[in-house]
């Protein structure tokens, strides 16, 4: 079984309880407080997103402008999601705790393809005296059904915390490291580095993660690509709320970029678009997944597991075996 589409959906929640300095929507102070609310009935939303419609099982991953977990109306859609055949994936600061008990809530066959992404902003964690809690919540989850990561967004500030935080993830995750992203100035189409450092200044400060998700992103920052891109059909963009689909979260200008609608007709035949060549960025958005997956099929990529797992020091993975499985796959293109 193969994947059929990577959506990548955004949860309209303008909200955090962190303010980190890095948040690309804190970059742009564009926080409005308001949660997540369902505009279309869950049902329509069900009948909409059936795996014979999609075509198969897809995999949505859900991130919001904020923390993704703060509204209780996302829990229900992560359900709806899993009981309709699909793998989930839930991106989240790792505390709110009654979330995380809810979701252990779900029978196990369907927490089997669920996975949730830890972002670990230590100094908020700390500033807010949610440390303790957040490993708490990991740690749940690490003994649940439910796969994991532990990821670090850097920051130049944090260079100096780094023998700290290795210390911490020796302890509390039994010696297995977290990814490391790379963060992105999105107050400049560039997409330059957010950082005062070099590239490779940067490559080798965080390298000494041995993160497979940063070695591929930092090789791949800066590299723009010209092949055929089927971002929009093998991936695209969805607004969870309004079912609003966008060929690709790189595009630069939502109206244009904007194709289908997902729920106004949960019946008919989706008519997907692709970017093709016309990819505008500087390098891919989201390469460490859209390519990974295999949005440009013949480029040789690392695998989508491989930019989410780890093995701890008694050899137990963070990506079950159903999920690792299933995100070592490419997209199918039958």
């Amino acid at each position: 079984m193969k994947p059929k589409h990577f959506i990548n959906c955004y949860v309209p929640t303008q909200a955090c309880n962190f303010r980190c300095a890095y948040c690309y929507i804190g970059q742009r102070k564009d926080f409005d407080n308001k949660l997540f609310k369902c505009i279309y009935p869950i049902s329509t939303m069900q009948r909409a997103t059936t795996v014979e419609r999609m075509g198969g099982i897809c995999i949505f991953n859900l991130c919001a402008g904020g923390e993704t977990l703060l509204s209780k109306e996302i829990i229900p859609v992560i359900h709806m999601l899993l009981d309709n055949g699909h793998n989930v994936s839930v991106v989240t600061n790792g505390t709110i705790s009654e979330r995380f008990d809810e979701l252990l809530l779900l029978p196990d066959v369907l927490q089997d393809f669920l996975y949730i992404k830890f972002s670990f902003h230590y100094f908020e964690l700390v500033r807010t005296g949610m440390l303790e809690n957040f490993w708490k919540n990991v740690k749940k989850i690490k003994e649940s059904k439910i796969s994991f990561s532990v990821d670090i967004t850097p920051c130049d500030e944090l260079i100096k915390y780094i023998p700290e935080i290795k210390e911490l993830f020796e302890v509390n995750m039994n010696g297995a490291m977290p990814h490391i992203s790379v963060a992105r100035d999105t107050t400049d189409n560039s997409l330059k580095i957010l950082s005062k450092l070099s590239k490779n200044e940067y490559q080798k400060v965080w390298s000494v993660f041995n993160s497979k998700k940063f070695d591929y992103k930092i090789n791949e920052f800066l590299k723009p690509h010209n092949e055929y891109c089927y971002a929009g059909k093998y991936s695209f963009s969805l607004e969870l709320a309004t079912g609003n689909c966008r060929i690709c979260d790189g595009a630069p200008n939502p109206k244009e970029m904007n194709f289908y609608n997902l729920y106004e007709n949960p019946d008919e035949e989706i008519s997907f678009k692709e970017i093709g060549t016309n990819c505008p960025m500087a390098h891919c958005y989201n390469c460490h997944a859209l390519l990974t997956l295999g949005t440009i099929p013949e480029l040789n990529t690392p695998s989508y597991a491989d930019m989410l797992d780890r093995v701890d020091n008694n050899g137990d993975h963070w990506l079950k075996p159903k999920v690792y499985d299933f995100y070592s796959k490419k997209i199918d293109t039958e």
